[in-house]
């Protein structure tokens, strides 16, 4: 692995397979503290880049020029700086790839035969960031997902009958609908023992399939794949590659089951079903979702799901 020098970026490493970038994007409130422990299992477990993003709603006062944003005591600067110490504070200093070394002298070649001693410092071998936004909430966390070319953004919401964020209550529901990648929505508190999974097509990227792989090993969750039928019918290559994902999961040590149901019937299977769960949704331009429902379907789906949902795309 190489190491970076002080103020540049190391580069990426692969570790189990991928390579990723995710945002968080929490406020003070509690449900943004789970959501954040889920990043954490997800950073141990893959050596992601990691994003903590917060956004004070255009309703603020804008901070101006090179002023700071924000006085040190906003509710939001200390929460992320809070945020920041829990995540570092979560691995030990010695196996952590985010801390940064202790500067020191190190001989370094100049050019052939000429080596010079040169005060370094060691960068952290993964990048943890800490951004704060302003402007309308979920377009500003879908902004920073796309400049920053994020695979997976995080956020929370709260428990119960509804998903909301304080103040703001469609951020979780906007974010899942138009974000351009995987949105992980965590409920304030809530377990997770089994992930169900619907898939209604062939095409699915390798990411997603290691995103339910990395979901399922760090919740010692079971999986439950569901094929989607419309009218009682699947495609045959849909159903096979049903078969072939219960086969990839199966090797990989991880509890799996399969299950059909009626599109038409989801909402009510979903209502009935999901308790100690993680819904996962793989979203693709030939989805059947996208047209049996409305365009805002995921969105609405979130709002009255009463588990943890895992959009992918």
């Amino acid at each position: 692995m190489d190491d970076g020098i002080c103020g540049l970026p190391a580069r990426n490493i692969w570790r189990k397979g991928i390579i990723m970038r995710i945002l968080f994007a929490g406020d003070e409130h509690h449900y943004s503290e789970y959501a954040l422990r889920e990043v954490i299992r997800l950073a141990m477990n893959t050596w992601a880049d990691v994003t903590l993003l917060g956004v004070a709603s255009s309703t603020a006062a804008k901070p101006s020029g090179t002023q700071a944003p924000w006085s040190s005591d906003h509710p939001l600067r200390v929460a992320m700086h809070k945020y920041r110490d829990t995540f570092l504070d979560s691995w030990g200093q010695d196996s952590s790839p985010y801390a940064v070394q202790p500067w020191d002298y190190e001989w370094l070649p100049v050019k052939s035969g000429l080596w010079e001693e040169l005060r370094v410092c060691r960068g952290a071998k993964k990048n943890l960031r800490v951004r704060l936004r302003f402007g309308d909430i979920a377009n500003e966390i879908l902004a920073e997902a796309k400049e920053e070319q994020i695979d997976l953004i995080v956020l929370g919401c709260t428990k119960g009958g509804q998903c909301v964020w304080v103040g703001a209550p469609n951020v979780a529901q906007k974010v899942a609908n138009d974000a351009v990648c995987s949105v992980l929505l965590v409920r304030e508190d809530q377990p997770t023992q089994r992930i169900l999974a619907c898939l209604d097509q062939t095409s699915i990227s390798q990411d997603s399939l290691e995103m339910i792989n990395q979901m399922a090993t760090i919740h010692h969750a079971q999986l439950q794949l569901i094929g989607l039928t419309k009218e009682g019918g699947m495609k045959t290559e849909a159903y096979t590659r049903l078969i072939e994902l219960g086969d990839y999961y199966s090797d990989r040590k991880i509890v799996v089951n399969t299950k059909l149901q009626d599109i038409k019937d989801l909402p009510g299977f979903i209502a009935q079903e999901t308790q100690q769960d993680l819904l996962a949704l793989w979203m693709g331009k030939k989805s059947l979702l996208d047209l049996v429902f409305p365009k805002d379907w995921v969105g609405r789906f979130i709002g009255t799901c009463q588990t943890s949902v895992l959009v992918l795309r």
